[in-house]
């Protein structure tokens, strides 16, 4: 081996060399026959060098390549590149010969060479196993590669094995690179996915379900425009023949059009011969000039449309909170067709008090249009490109009604049965050339991991909740509380919270002054307020008055609403009102002066008015009980894109060490996570200094959280950054830790958990990078059935899993702690070189290297590989066999195969005595830390096992009921105490199961 890299490194040397020497030639020797002399001469090297090449890849077939220098320093590709800019030299200097020669009839001698230009590198395509991809990939590489003559089938496969990841790369695995081989690999790729039928489907769905056009639009003409040509060329390419296909093609895309394009299509076909049928090509000349024809009407549009603006009239309207409704204020008022008053029909009050079901109904009788309210035409032909913001559907959104009317909101603040509890939020304006000014302030959010911020509240006494907007949770980093609950409004539009906060609230005029808020969270609360630019004239008692906000009368986004419940401790003595009797008023608060009440606008605006209500449902709390103990459908499951990107990347970059163990790359979502922009590191030390002070007040956790960390440490799990330059890496991610504290268990009562989750100064985890991976195990109940089956069961478990995979070196950076081994030293910095507790992607990466070394070892054993791919969960083992011979060769293949990648099982338990005094004989002291009670009981899984009768146990308490109140929560509360997986314990809670259906029936 070492004569053969030898001999290549020379081949090497001399191809580069004589590239340098041919650079330095003078003009005077480029002739013909020299520059043919070293083409030749190259190409010789070449062959021995590609020779050498292959037989190192067979040679060191099944080691790491990546421990070899030949390929550390990437030799290959080093000479390939200058082999392809030799050769082009060399070829583009005897092209410009042969022209020079028959254009003049000189000697080549006495021109000049060409220009040098160095041409981009062809990249090969990469296929993964996406049959949308195989058509593109097959006839990139049958041109390039499998119809070239020049290169060998050797070099073929090499090419082809290159190009393929995921499963193609798995198909293609066993053959080795041979020149027989070649052929089967191609047909073994054309067989499995040169599936025409299913890629014609694909091209066929992509090409039915584009979507309408509503409104003129040249970007979504070039879209339908460029999906239906790639479409049709793509049904080509599969050999189809599309000759009479137009007619088709025209009657969807036209059917797709917006209602205008329709109409000039039809006016351009009219006017030709009527005996002949449009043409494909001519409706794609008619819709390169449509949206042509709309790309430069754009910019007039625009214009257009600011200068109507200037000239708008302003109507008066009353509106609601939440219910956005938005007009030009230069349209005409109507009567409304309902009370016959001077507005529309969507703006009438005595309209909207109606339910939806009468609302209906007087549309349908007065032969109004379902989705505008138009008299003029029916839902089929109205332009409109509004629909029901409920549903999506083609009617108003005031003519939706749920099935359900349980549900349906109200505008009342009531308790109603059935358990949902409301909170409601309701107010209304009306402008009339003037805007309603809402009292806002700006306050100091302090979140309980210290962080602070400045947002902008709006202050609503007729709300009896408060809100806050996702983007500021996720600024803040609070802590989420689960709820379950609707907020609807006006029109009954309603959206779901799911979660709710606590936070503290400061007052930036009151230093004393601090107030703890609990808030439901919703995606956003409302548009800008004041919807337009407003002002206080001719009232100088404010200009000196500490205002809550300073600009109260710019349009600003609103970060949170205070409810009633605040604003009664905000509130303080001191009330000036406008000297007019329709003008504003100014209250003081903790918080400042607020300014609330109608005031002048600053030119043209759309006013909003919002009406929040707040339902929390407790019958949803049932379902999900329900739901929990259905068993999961795991049968036919795809992966989805990110499981199937986590699982390539482990294919493509995990390797094995001398030792047998696995090295695997974190599976990041992006190349660049942005994890490593948050600086973590403060962070990291605050969190660690309350756990200095929490360890400090008990010595006995300490003791053992230092006995962990320390055992890290002694077996390379962990290492210390003594230089300056690595600690003060400020791409680095540190992570927090804390202790877990399991007093059941024998062996490690104190776990380090660290927390991969905290969230950086950028507001991303490391977590929120990684890729999670896809399930890889059977569900428990399987597993446990399965158990069950065996007359003797064998029970173990592995010993830190975690920590017997490798993390790479280029990832541990991601994965850094701070520690101080003893008081009053100065904190030292490591960084984690295993799996780690609390990474989302540690029990994918753990499980699935479990079972790679299972797949690598299964022809040494292979009873232990079958094992070990199903009957595993996470890190405990759960087998068995027929006979006591069996699961004493099950003990023996398992401890084999686990040491071979570095993994070791421990607390065996078993029912079979010959396996008992098979173990007692190998490590007497090691078999004693598997009983762990003396009256023969053995947890399971969470479940108790007793070996005596091979029977399981259940122990449950029930609860006194004595001077309690008995509710439906703590009857769901008390029945889910028991744990129980195989649904062994089913009489026992059949009456109480029974009896929770019991009460949610009833309300």
């Amino acid at each position: 081996m070492d004569d053969l890299m030898n001999k290549q490194r020379e081949i090497a040397e001399q191809i580069i060399k004589n590239y340098n020497n041919y650079k330095k030639s003078p003009k005077e020797r480029l002739t013909k026959a020299y520059i043919e002399t070293r083409c030749e001469n190259l190409q010789v090297l070449w062959e021995k060098f590609m020779d050498s090449h292959f037989k190192i890849i067979c040679l060191t077939k099944g080691t790491d390549k990546s421990t070899l220098k030949y390929f550390q320093e990437d030799l290959y590709s080093t000479v390939e590149d200058t082999y392809c800019q030799y050769k082009s030299k060399l070829k583009e200097e005897m092209e410009a010969r042969t022209k020079i020669t028959k254009e003049s009839g000189r000697p080549t001698s006495e021109s000049s060479p060409m220009p040098e230009v160095k041409l981009p590198r062809i990249q090969l395509p990469v296929f993964s196993g996406n049959y949308e991809e195989w058509q593109t990939f097959y006839d990139m590489f049958l041109s390039l590669i499998h119809n070239n003559v020049s290169l060998s089938a050797v070099q073929k496969l090499h090419y082809l094995k290159s190009t393929l990841t995921g499963e193609p790369a798995t198909l293609l695995r066993n053959l080795s690179i041979e020149e027989a081989n070649y052929e089967e690999a191609w047909e073994k790729l054309k067989r499995r996915y040169n599936n025409k039928r299913y890629n014609s489907n694909e091209i066929l769905k992509r090409l039915f379900s584009q979507k309408a056009i509503t409104s003129e639009s040249p970007a979504a003409i070039k879209q339908i425009l460029d999906t239906t040509t790639s479409c049709i060329k793509s049904l080509k390419n599969l050999g189809l023949k599309s000759d009479s296909w137009d007619i088709f093609i025209i009657y969807l895309v036209v059917s797709k059009l917006d209602y205008e394009s329709h109409r000039q299509w039809e006016t351009e076909i009219s006017h030709s011969n009527t005996d002949d049928l449009p043409t494909w090509d001519q409706l794609v000349n008619f819709l390169e000039a449509r949206f042509r024809t709309l790309e430069m009407l754009e910019g007039t549009k625009n214009n257009a449309k600011s200068m109507n603006n200037n000239n708008v009239k302003q109507v008066s309207t009353k509106k609601s909170f939440h219910s956005k409704l938005e007009e030009d204020k230069g349209d005409k008022v109507k009567s409304c067709t309902f009370c016959t008053n001077q507005h529309l029909l969507y703006q009438c009050k005595q309209f909207g008090s109606k339910s939806p079901e009468e609302r209906s109904e007087f549309v349908q009788s007065k032969g109004l249009c379902y989705n505008c309210f138009s008299p003029s035409h029916n839902v089929r032909s109205c332009h409109q490109a509004t629909c029901c913001r409920r549903c999506g559907r083609r009617h108003h959104t005031l003519l939706h009604f749920e099935r359900d009317q349980q549900h349906v909101a109200t505008n009342s603040s009531s308790m109603s049965p059935g358990g949902v509890s409301k909170v409601v939020a309701h107010f209304a304006k009306e402008d009339h050339q003037s805007e309603v000014l809402l009292a806002t302030a700006l306050v100091e959010v302090v979140s309980t991991n210290g962080y602070s911020q400045i947002v902008r509240v709006l202050i609503d006494q007729g709300s009896e909740a408060s809100f806050i907007s996702e983007n500021t949770v996720q600024s803040l980093g609070l802590k989420r509380i689960p709820v379950n609950g609707i907020v609807s409004g006006v029109g009954n539009g309603q959206s779901r919270t799911k979660s709710m906060v606590a936070f503290s609230v400061k007052s930036l005029h009151n230093s004393d002054f601090c107030v703890t808020v609990h808030a439901f969270v919703l995606s956003s609360l409302t548009s800008f307020l004041p919807s337009s630019k407003t002002s206080i004239i001719n009232w100088p008692d404010i200009e000196n008055l500490p205002l809550a906000d300073p600009k109260y009368g710019l349009p600003g986004k609103i970060d949170m609403i205070l409810g009633v419940d605040v604003h009664s401790m905000i509130i303080s003595d001191g009330l000036l009102k406008h000297p007019s009797q329709s003008g504003p008023i100014a209250q003081n608060t903790k918080l400042g002066w607020i300014l609330s009440g109608k005031v002048s606008t600053r030119g043209n605006s759309n006013t909003r008015v919002v009406s929040l209500h707040l339902q929390v449902k407790e019958d949803q709390l049932l379902k999900q009980f329900w739901e929990i103990e259905r068993e999961p459908d795991m049968i036919g499951k795809k992966l989805t894109k990110e499981e199937i990107r986590c699982e390539e990347i482990f294919e493509q970059t995990t390797v094995r060490n001398n030792e047998g163990r696995y090295k695997v790359r974190l599976p990041f979502k992006k190349s660049d996570p942005e994890c490593k922009y948050g600086k973590s590191r403060d962070i990291a030390k605050k969190r660690y200094q309350m756990l200095e002070r929490k360890l400090q007040k008990n010595l006995e956790l300490k003791e053992e959280y230092s006995r962990v960390i320390e055992d890290y440490i002694m077996q390379n799990h962990m290492e210390v950054i003594k230089s300056e330059s690595e600690v003060d890496n400020p791409y680095a991610v540190y992570l927090p830790h804390h202790a877990v504290v399991r007093e059941e268990k024998e062996t490690t009562k104190v776990r380090v958990v660290f927390d991969a989750s905290c969230k950086g100064v950028n507001n991303i985890s490391l977590n929120d990078t990684l890729l999670v991976g896809p399930r890889l195990q059977q569900d428990l109940r399987h597993i446990l059935m399965r158990w069950r089956a065996h007359f003797f069961c064998v029970v173990a478990d592995l010993k830190q899993m975690y920590r017997q995979v490798l993390v790479d070196e280029r990832d541990a950076d991601f994965q850094r702690v701070l520690w101080c081994p003893e008081p009053g030293k100065p904190i030292q910095h490591f960084r984690i070189l295993r799996l780690t507790f609390g990474t989302a992607c540690a029990p994918y990466l753990a499980v699935k290297s479990l079972q790679q070394l299972a797949k690598d070892e299964r022809e040494r054993y292979p009873l232990a590989a079958k094992i070990t791919l199903q009957d595993y969960y996470v890190d405990d083992l759960l087998t068995g066999g027929d006979t006591e011979d069996e699961v004493v060769e099950i003990y023996n293949q398992m401890t084999k195969l686990m040491k071979c990648g570095g993994f070791q099982l421990q607390k065996w338990c078993t029912n079979s005595r010959k396996l008992s005094d098979h173990i007692v004989q190998e490590n007497q002291g090691q078999y004693q830390s598997f009983v762990f009670k003396d009256n023969n009981i053995v947890k399971v899984l969470g479940i108790s096992w007793v070996k005596a009768s091979d029977n399981f146990e259940y122990t449950y308490n029930c609860p006194e009921t004595e001077d309690q109140i008995i509710t439906k929560r703590k009857v769901l509360s008390d029945i889910a105490r028991l744990y129980d997986p195989m649904d062994g314990s089913h009489q026992l809670l059949w009456s109480q199961k029974y009896l929770s259906k019991n009460c949610g029936n009833l309300g």
